[in-house]
């Protein structure tokens, strides 16, 4: 590595403060799929000002994207997550000026692999990083009839769907509760109807765990449907994220399908 990359890299990593672009459609990191390199980037900026005139391209074609500052003392914690979302790449903008680093060139890879199998928390960055490139074009304005590769896109986020596994959100129970009376959370939405929520990893049950009332379980695409409360028209996946709904007669739908078993997503 070269004196004046390392010397970038020094910069962005003792900053006060970067800004970024989120993406309302997720409410993450507006997630760029480079068409040279394939690389899947998020874009980092020194200014608010040099962030609004880039993002210029992104809001003329309708894109619901906004500024978000990143503080110094939060970037490790801010470019960890992007390993959970597929994140591979960087382009950090200096004025006029833009470099691609690779990700582990900021912040090192977490690595589980010395813990036993079963303490490994759960990731799924492939079902991540399609849910957000499909919802960033589904919700992006216009006819969705307009938008050529939202079929390809949807395809994508189905097939990871059917081959991921999930954290379900049950209530701590009390002393001495009886395990069968626990409680499952829920969401409804404007109509009434009742959605059960889940989590594609640990960063997504912890925004929805504010309160800290609630513990993980793991379940797979396989037995959805065995562990639906009776009102769940189906489930939500990451409801503060990405929030992708399947109704309850789609999930067999999809595993007929895609006909693939759940693989282990534990990285």
């Amino acid at each position: 590595m070269d004196d004046i990359r390392k010397e970038l890299i020094r910069k962005i990593q003792t900053l006060g403060e970067v800004y970024t672009i989120l993406s309302r459609a997720t409410r993450l990191p507006y997630v760029i799929c480079d068409p040279q390199s394939f690389n899947d980037q998020v874009w980092i900026f020194e200014n608010k000002e040099d962030l609004e005139k880039a993002a210029k391209p992104l809001t003329d074609k309708k894109n619901p994207v906004a500024a978000i500052k990143v503080e110094n003392k939060s970037y490790l914690s801010f470019y960890t997550t992007l390993y959970t979302l597929g994140v591979n790449s960087l382009v950090f903008y200096e004025k006029e000026k833009a470099t691609e680093l690779d990700l582990e060139e900021i912040v090192k890879k977490p690595d589980f692999s010395s813990l036993p199998k079963e303490k490994q928390p759960l990731f799924n960055p492939q079902l991540q990083l399609s849910g957000i490139y499909f919802m960033q074009e589904l919700r992006r304005g216009g006819a969705n009839e307009e938008k050529e590769n939202l079929p390809e896109l949807e395809e994508e986020v189905a097939a990871n769907v059917v081959k991921s596994r999930f954290l379900m959100a049950v209530q701590k129970p009390e002393k001495d509760q009886d395990p069968k009376s626990v409680q499952v959370p829920y969401i409804k939405n404007n109509k009434g109807e009742v959605y059960q929520p889940l989590f594609s990893d640990a960063e997504e049950f912890r925004k929805f765990n504010k309160e800290k009332k609630l513990q993980a379980l793991l379940v797979g695409f396989d037995n959805l449907e065995k562990v639906l409360i009776p009102v769940a028209k189906g489930v939500i996946i990451n409801p503060q994220g990405f929030n992708l709904i399947i109704p309850k007669e789609k999930i067999q739908r999809l595993r007929q399908r895609f006909g693939a078993a759940p693989q282990d997503s534990r990285k």
